[in-house]
């Protein structure tokens, strides 16, 4: 089979990424040299076999670097810290935690995570003067992380009834952390361009959430996450567009006609307000297609994840602008599905 070059070498290093990011989640007892680990990587005895430009091979040497780093900066913390949680907390955040509040942390190889209960995470959010609901995650030029070193490596988040809630969204702030930190992936410039980022950033951490569970505890989890996703990528959508903004400015001329008495200044108020009813109708047009073509990739991000691993779909959805990405994610499987079954007949 003839391979389009471009899919192929994406999703060539979307493997080898995701079995670096593998290798970093267990335990090891040794931990051979960037070079040595990347060439062992390449060819797994049970997996497919890759080969890398020497460009490439650069590229993914300095990201074991970069892991590396970090799992050497959270040992050092851990060891140091892992029998005084209280006293890391306020050298982490820069004030002690409250007074009868249950100190739990979870030392990832490449994450440190904060669990709150609910009204500790109420107290915590107001004293730092922001988070979510359930979570956040402190990136790389936060400077109300204290310690130097930790900015980029520290999330916090709820501890929910189940634990399966609480580990999802430890998982979702490690996606954040390991793009942030390790992969240092910078915001690029315009409005447009920062609202699909900030699509795509999301989504990447939300993939686990679109896989099929048998559970059906997991089910309705992965469900409430999309849903949330859903009307975050609206949100986005609707601040580029501004579109909020037209809605209160039609409101208050609606108001302002019915208060004027002047015929001059009605005909007047009424042709701003037509303009405004046209604009608003063409912004209610772009809303549907920006939001169609997240329906298109989520559709096609369901259908990957039968058949590809998770890692592996997140450096497509990165790599990938955007509008194109529905159509960039069915052919990646195809190649990935070949690559599989030419390992299988080899």
């Amino acid at each position: 089979m003839k391979y389009n070059s471009t899919t192929y070498s994406l999703v060539k290093r979307a493997v080898v990424e995701a079995r670096i990011r593998k290798w970093f989640k267990g335990t090891r007892k040794k931990n051979p040299s960037p070079s040595k680990l990347l060439t062992k990587l390449l060819k797994p005895k049970k997996g497919i076999h890759v080969q890398l430009t020497r460009r490439e091979r650069k590229s993914f040497i300095k990201l074991i670097h970069e892991m590396y780093i970090a799992k050497d900066i959270i040992s050092k913390y851990r060891k140091k810290y892992s029998r005084k949680p209280k006293l890391f907390y306020k050298k982490v955040f820069g004030f002690p935690p409250r007074k009868f509040q249950k100190m739990k942390i979870i030392w990832n190889s490449l994450n440190i995570h904060f669990i709150f209960g609910k009204n500790d995470l109420i107290a915590f959010t107001r004293k730092v003067r922001w988070g979510p609901g359930i979570g956040g995650y402190y990136s790389v030029g936060d400077i109300d992380i204290k310690i130097k070193d930790l900015r980029g490596l520290v999330s916090f988040g709820k501890e929910e009834d189940y634990s399966i809630e609480t580990m999802d969204i430890m998982r979702h702030e490690s996606v954040h952390a390991f793009e942030d930190l390790i992969k240092k992936r910078r915001q690029p410039y315009g409005k447009k361009s920062l609202m699909f980022y900030g699509i795509k950033t999301e989504l990447n951490a939300c993939l686990h959430n679109f896989k099929y569970s048998k559970k059906r505890k997991r089910r309705k989890i992965n469900k409430w996450a999309r849903l949330g996703l859903g009307l975050q990528v609206k949100e986005n959508i609707e601040d580029y567009l501004s579109y909020n903004e037209t809605v209160k400015r039609i409101k208050n001329l609606k108001i302002k006609i019915k208060r004027t008495k002047n015929k001059r200044t009605k005909t007047r108020l009424r042709k701003r307000l037509n303009k405004l009813k046209e604009r608003l109708e063409k912004k209610k047009e772009r809303r549907k297609i920006y939001f169609s073509l997240y329906r298109k990739t989520t559709n096609q991000v369901k259908k990957a994840l039968r058949i590809m691993p998770i890692e592996v779909l997140q450096r497509i959805v990165y790599e990938t602008p955007y509008e194109r990405l529905y159509k960039k994610i069915p052919e990646s499987v195809r190649v990935y599905k070949k690559m599989l079954y030419e390992w299988y007949n080899n």
